[in-house]
C-alpha cells in the first residue's frame, strides 16, 4: 500500500531535524561526517534495528477492505512492503536505512547510506545526501528496542485527514 511507505517517509521528514547544505559564495558545503570513537551506549547500540510497531493515539483505518475498522495498531494494517523498514548501525559508524528489500514484490525498495552518532540527550544523528538529522529517540532499559514519535498527517480510506501522536518501534535483532 503507497500509503503505508508514505507514511514511514512522512515520519522520517517529520521526526527529523534538517540541516541543509550551506551555498554560502557559491561553494556548496556538506555535513560532515560523524566521526571518532564509539561511546559505551553507541556501542551497545550498534546493530540491526527492524520495525515492529507504528501506534497512533487516534484510531485510524488505512485498510482499503470495505470493513469499517478502525484502530490504533497501525502497523497491523501495513502491508508486508511497509512493514519491511530496518536500521543497521555499524561499530565504524556507517548506517544503512533499507525499506521493502526483503520482502516480495515491493515496488517502493529504498537504500540510505550515511554515518550516525547518538548525543547525550537520546538524539540519534544521521549524515546521509549532504545533510544531518536529529531525532529523538528512546532506547529501553535491555537496548533491545527504541521508539520514536512525531505528530503526523494520515488519510484514511474515506479521505478523512486525521493529525495524530504516532510512535514507531524498532526491535534489534539477535545475532
Amino acid at each position: 500500500m503507497k500509503k503505508s511507505i508514505l507514511l514511514v517517509k512522512s515520519l522520517i521528514a517529520c521526526s527529523i531535524l534538517f540541516i541543509s547544505c550551506n551555498d554560502d559564495d557559491n561553494d556548496l558545503k556538506c555535513a560532515e561526517d560523524v566521526t571518532g570513537e564509539l561511546t559505551s551506549n553507541e556501542i551497545n547500540f550498534t546493530g540491526k534495528w527492524t520495525l515492529k510497531s507504528v501506534v497512533s493515539e487516534d484510531e485510524i483505518d488505512l485498510t482499503d477492505d470495505e470493513i469499517d475498522n478502525p484502530s490504533t495498531d497501525l502497523f497491523a494494517q501495513y502491508t508486508d512492503c511497509s512493514k519491511d523498514i530496518v536500521y543497521e548501525f555499524s561499530d565504524n559508524r556507517d548506517y544503512a536505512f533499507t525499506g521493502g528489500m526483503t520482502a516480495i514484490d515491493c515496488d517502493n525498495e529504498q537504500e540510505i547510506t550515511g554515518t550516525w552518532g547518538l548525543n547525550e540527550s537520546s538524539g540519534l544523528i544521521i549524515v546521509s545526501n549532504c545533510s544531518t538529522q536529529l531525532t529523538q529517540i528512546e532506547v529501553n532499559d535491555e537496548s533491545t528496542a527504541f521508539s520514536t514519535e512525531g505528530n503526523l498527517k494520515y488519510v484514511d480510506v474515506n479521505g478523512n485527514v486525521i493529525n495524530t501522536t504516532t510512535t514507531f518501534t524498532y526491535e534489534k535483532s539477535i545475532e
